[in-house]
């Protein structure tokens, strides 16, 4: 769907929402707002559509079934179509003798050369039945794809497809080419499992007499063993990205990039310029290999480069969405202390997800700390004494001196001079103040959580840790 948004918004065309649900055998309440929620969280608007109807609706092909009888009876009044009486018992038998025999899988074609009195016999008995496609025999059915170039298929190699269920209820490819051509889609970009059928709709817009939109078929995307991703369930449905922490600049830049080739050494493309540079001829024909850690490397960039308090907005979104205790708890401290930690974490923050798991420290009272995770004999760091100096140097230069703490740099100057009158190493002060200010074996410097928790905080908790030393 998002090569359809590119390549409409680069043709000034309309991207059009329609709903495909005539196969009520999948069916599941709620998807379709669901779907649609997600396409407006990743900024996939589309121009027509359920929630912002224009000329081209009904927009839901279950709404539309008065439509898909009016031209199935065409194709029946042409002899373009036909009914076709056999039992799903008769099917499944047939189809288990192919399947025995090695053979493809297709009707026999039993219903096609019954008699016109045979199938009105059947009609008037009240006899259940669907309608299939005629298929010519001995031609070649031909097709453009934007991305494939010709296509040829032989029509012994069609299967005659029902188009229309017992249920009144259309298939999609007789409701897709029917819907295209009253929307006036022009072009169809859709996956490469759609190749094999869509000699079946070119059959159909011949039928019809209708001028045929473009086709291009798309890879699909894979996993780590090759197998094809699932659109509708798993992980890798976007919502699931979303409550990862995924940025929706992230997903659509990795992948736009997984299936097509901007010709260039960029990774890093905003929307507007991915429209303005996406290309139908750029996209590969085989798949790609979805990576989850390789998108993550993109969401660290993006949030690396949001302006603060624009990713703060958005962190509140996401949390808003997915974790309201947390956000409740955060909500409590000052807007300026949550920015001072986002700001601090940016770099380090792969997903927004991440945030909590490393700032609880920094939202809450910290535990008591084991002596183990002061020493770091690297440093020189070899003992309770060690760690108490050190402490004890940190404390003097936050009660005593006239520090700046409008940044984790002018911490630094004033730092950097007293360790040194105190003749000792930098790292020999600053792990053990970074641990007693955090309580954790990973988080940021010490001078940079100074800056966040301020003197007064960083005082108490420094004098804790002397007092449980």
């Amino acid at each position: 769907m998002l090569y359809n948004y590119l390549y409409t918004k680069q043709n000034d065309g309309k991207f059009l929402l329609r709903i495909e649900d005539t196969d009520r055998s999948r069916y599941v309440e709620g998807s379709i707002e669901n779907m649609m929620n997600v396409l407006a969280s990743v900024g996939l608007i589309a121009d027509e559509g359920p929630n912002n109807p224009g000329n081209h609706g009904p927009y839901l092909q279950s709404e539309r079934l008065d439509i898909y009888q009016k031209y199935i009876k065409e194709l029946i009044a042409d002899d373009k179509a036909y009914y076709c009486f056999c039992s799903s018992e008769r099917l499944t038998a047939l189809r288990e003798e192919q399947q025995s025999l090695g053979l493809p899988t297709k009707y026999d074609k039993m219903c096609r050369y019954h008699t016109a009195e045979e199938t009105k016999a059947q009609l008037d008995a009240g006899s259940d039945f669907t309608i299939r496609l005629k298929v010519p025999e001995n031609v070649e059915i031909s097709f453009e794809d934007g991305i494939r170039g010709t296509i040829t298929i032989p029509s012994k190699d069609i299967d005659e497809q029902v188009l229309m269920k017992t249920d009144g209820f259309p298939t999609y490819h007789f409701a897709v080419v029917v819907d295209d051509h009253l929307m006036e889609v022009t072009d169809i970009i859709r996956g490469d499992e759609w190749i094999p059928s869509t000699p079946k709709h070119v059959l159909l817009y011949q039928a019809f007499g209708w001028e045929m939109p473009r086709f291009s078929h798309v890879p699909p995307l894979l996993g780590a063993g090759g197998k094809k991703l699932s659109k509708r369930t798993g992980d890798v449905a976007v919502e699931n990205f979303l409550e990862k922490g995924f940025l929706t600049e992230a997903i659509l830049n990795y992948i736009a990039l997984l299936g097509w080739n901007p010709k260039t050494t960029e990774e890093y493309f905003t929307v507007t310029e991915l429209i303005e540079r996406f290309k139908l001829s750029d996209v590969h024909r085989a798949g790609a290999v979805f990576e989850e850690e390789r998108m993550e490397g993109f969401n660290a960039h993006y949030i690396k480069h949001y302006d603060t308090q624009k990713l703060w907005n958005k962190l509140e979104t996401y949390l808003n969405r997915y974790d309201k205790v947390f956000l409740e708890k955060i909500s409590e401290f000052p807007v300026e202390y949550n920015c001072k930690i986002l700001a601090e974490l940016q770099t380090r923050l792969k997903k927004l997800s991440d945030y909590k798991e490393l700032t609880h420290f920094l939202y809450n009272d910290i535990k008591s700390i084991e002596i183990d995770m002061y020493l770091n004999p690297k440093m020189k760091i070899e003992s309770v004494v060690d760690v108490k100096k050190a402490l004890k140097v940190s404390l003097d230069v936050l009660n005593n001196t006239d520090i700046d703490l409008e940044s984790p740099e002018s911490i630094k100057e004033t730092f950097i001079m007293k360790i040194k009158e105190a003749e000792m190493k930098n790292g020999q002060v600053l792990w053990p103040v970074r641990v007693a200010l955090s309580a954790e074996n990973f988080s940021p410097g010490a001078l940079e959580l100074i800056y966040i928790l301020g003197r007064e905080k960083s005082i108490q908790r420094i004098e804790k840790s002397l007092k449980e030393l």
